[in-house]
This record gives structure tokens, sequence and C-alpha cells, in this order.
């Protein structure tokens, strides 16, 4: 039974892929990405999808003006779909429909596109044997003040009468402004909406795009959500790592993340690594294979491996000696560091006579291991730890990768 909706955002189809990758994690990343529709379209044929609605929150491309390749894919893929299930687009900040040249002014664009900048409903139907109401808008800059708040129009107003069992949902490509500061939202190129609002005039889903990492609130009934990417361009916006399924039972709606690697094509696996401040190059580099194990040589669809680095380092060149330790093992991975300082050596003696909770500690310390002979590895991994937990620090900043 076709008793969900496809909740799709910020896609930015036709992004720069991350700037360092080795060409084989590149071409695969681009054709995962550049196909993700048509798998889609492939899937949602099948007798057996549960697919019944597709909503694209905006930014599906990353410009207004996209390749001309890449259009005629998306706009085939999205045909494909709306042969099968009704399919609604709205516009992001990245593909406005502001601009002349822009994609969307093209004729004949695939299903719904929404291109009122004030809300109105732009789809009503049937999904799984109940009513079902879309309301969007699309933002447009010079007919709509940036950081606009949406006024709604209430589900009296969209079903006057026996609505009660009805779906209504609101379609945006912008900022649930109960969760993010104000400030964030003032001068954005899109909408800002209210979701406790939404939640009053009784709205049952609020499907939105712009932010780029997935999470969901709930406000009485309402439910809001950002999707993310399913697959982002690099290593700092990855993406989801799955789909969006959205489902009802006669009350509450929920969702289904849907983690599909056949359809996903490709997929970035990522990890945390903390660093110790006197950890060896070796050291790491061997911690890092270990935990991805054998993701780094086998795996049903291509990954693409990264690490975010954080924590402590005595090594200026640590970023380059790991990408050197990685490349003479042959294996692909990629450093990000934003989160790793470099510490300065503290002076041991000078520390020591400090009368002070540090140079307290470090007494304690150089007695501990001197009367326990502990190994230098050991004792230099405690002296980090206890200087750090006490709050000392000398740092040369962060360390870019």
């Amino acid at each position: 039974m076709r008793n969900s909706i496809l909740h799709l955002a910020d896609l930015h189809l036709g992004a720069a892929p991350q700037p360092n990758l080795d060409e084989r994690d590149r071409s695969y990343l681009v054709a995962a990405r550049h196909q993700v529709l048509d798998r889609l379209a492939h899937w949602i044929a099948r007798h057996d999808c549960p697919v019944g609605l597709v909503l694209i929150a905006g930014d599906l491309f990353d410009h207004y003006d996209p390749p001309s390749d890449l259009v005629a894919t998306t706009r085939a893929a999205l045909g494909k779909i709306a042969q099968v299930v009704p399919v609604i687009t709205v516009p992001g900040n990245h593909d406005e429909l502001s601009y002349a040249q822009c994609v969307y002014r093209q004729p004949g664009w695939p299903g719904v596109l929404v291109d009122a900048p004030q809300p109105r409903v732009v789809w009503q139907g049937d999904l799984a044997g109940r009513r079902c109401a879309v309301v969007s808008a699309a933002y447009q800059a010079g007919k709509v003040p940036p950081g606009q708040k949406l006024a709604l129009p209430s589900r009296k107003e969209v079903f006057p009468r026996n609505g009660d069992d009805a779906l209504l949902i609101g379609l945006f490509h912008a900022t649930v402004a109960d969760y993010f500061p104000r400030h964030v939202v003032q001068n954005e190129r899109c909408f800002w909406i209210s979701h406790r609002e939404a939640a009053d005039l009784g709205y049952d889903y609020l499907a939105v795009g712009h932010i780029h990492r997935r999470q969901e609130w709930l406000a009485g009934r309402c439910l809001a959500h950002y999707p993310g990417p399913p697959l982002g361009p690099r290593l700092s916006d990855p993406g989801s790592g799955c789909f969006s399924l959205v489902r009802w039972d006669r009350s509450q709606s929920r969702i289904e993340a849907l983690r599909d690697a056949g359809l996903l094509g490709c997929a970035w696996k990522i990890l945390e690594i903390d660093v110790r401040p006197d950890e060896t190059v070796e050291q790491l580099g061997e911690r890092i294979v270990g935990q991805f194990g054998d993701s780094l040589s086998q795996n049903a669809v291509p990954l693409i491996h990264g690490v975010r680095l954080k924590g402590h380092t005595l090594r200026p060149d640590l970023v380059k000696q790991l990408e050197t330790f990685f490349r003479e093992k042959a294996l692909s991975c990629l450093i990000m560091a934003d989160g790793l300082e470099e510490l300065v050596p503290p002076d041991i003696e000078a520390l020591a006579k400090e009368e002070s909770l540090v140079g307290y500690f470090v007494r304690q310390w150089q007695d501990w291991k001197q009367a326990q002979h502990v190994p230098p590895a050991e004792s230099t991994a405690v002296l980090y730890e206890g200087l750090l937990a006490l709050g000392w620090r000398r740092t040369e900043g962060r360390l870019n990768s």
C-alpha cells in the first residue's frame, strides 16, 4: 500500500565534491549524487514501494542555473516519478526562482512546481484512503523580504467541511524558528516558520528543508522534520546516509529512516577520533585503521572514508604525516582537523615550582613516575591528561587539514 511520503531536501545536485578526493572516490561520489533521483524513480515504480507522494523541500540543485546534462537527468527522473505518484518541488535559496535564468523557469517542470510567494494549497489528493492537502510557498527576492515569517492558512480554511480525518502538510524551504536564534533567520533568503503556531493551526506535518542536519521536533500532533541530504558532497557536509519516509497511524505521524545502500549508491563512513597529546602518527593511524575495520577494503557499495580529529597534539604536522601514513598503506582516507589543537610542550620544571594546583599535580606526578618506574609513554599520557583536566593550556591554535 502506498501509505508513505518520501520527504527529500537539500540534495544540492551539482555541488562541487570534496576537493582532495582521489579520482576513484570522486567518480563514485559524483555518479551516486547525480543519479540518485533515477534510482529512486526505479524503486518508486515497483509495486511493493510504499511511497504515495514525494515532497522536495528546496535546494534540489546547488545553483539556480545548473549544467544542462544534470538538468536533463533530473527532469527525466522526476518525470518517471510523476507518472507513478505526485511529486511536488519547492525552490530553495540556492536554486531560487527569483533569477531570470533559474532552472525552474524552463517550461514543463515534472509534477507540481511551487512558484507562489505566499502560502497556498498546491496539491490535494488521497494518501492511503485519507484526504491530504499540501500547503507551500516559494521564497522570491523582491517579492518577499529576507527572513519573512509565514502566515499559514488554518485547517478550517483548507478543509472547511469534514476535515477532521484529513492530513494537512506544510512544505517549505524555511527555518523552524522555535529552535534557532532569531539572528540565524532574520537575514536568510528563505522563510521562517513557527512550529507551535503551525500545530495550533491544525497541521500534521511540516516538511522543511534548509538545515542540513537531520532532526525532528513534535508540537502537539504536528511533527516538523529536516531530513538533511541523504548523500552530501563533502566531509563537512556528508549527509544523513538515509531517506525519510513519513507514515501515519490514525493519530500521529512518524518518520522511518530508510537506509538502503542500493538507493544511496555510495556512502560516507566517518569516524570521530579523540587524539591523545603524546600519540605518535603510527599509533593514531593504526587506531583509525582498526576502527574502520574491513570497510577499508570490503563493502557492498563504495564507501568514502573520513576522519574528524579532535583533542590535542604535540605534532604540528600531524595531519600531513597521517595522510602520508594512509598513502603508504594504499588506503584512501580524508582527514579533517578543525577540532584538534596543537599543544606547546610544557616546561615541567617551571610548572613544578608553581604554588598552584597545577604545580602540586606536577610534583606528585614526578614522585609517582620515579617511585613506580613508570614507562615514558604511560607517564606522559598521565601528565597531559592531568594538566588538561586542571585547565592548563599552552596552544598554538587549531590545526587545519
